[in-house]
């Protein structure tokens, strides 16, 4: 069994890019090692912070609820 290692690429169609005198082979197997950079930044806590400010989900207390629990440690 022959072994080969080449780089190849992610093609507009969803398949990867292969050297032609391999395309060509009846019996061709494939072992994918895929590596990539992270391209997503992560959120500072500046980001989180600000995205907690400005969500308006429902699941979080009203005004009033909020205010009910904010005034129990005075007590």
């Amino acid at each position: 069994m022959k072994k080969m290692v080449f780089e190849s690429k992610l093609l507009p169609d969803g398949h990867l890019d292969c050297p032609n005198e391999i395309a060509q082979k009846k019996n061709a197997h494939f072992k994918v090692i895929a590596s990539f950079e992270e391209t997503e930044p992560e959120a500072s806590e500046r980001d989180v912070e600000l995205s907690t400010v400005n969500d308006t989900s429902e699941d979080f207390l009203s005004d009033e609820e909020l205010k009910y629990y904010l005034n129990l440690k005075d007590l």
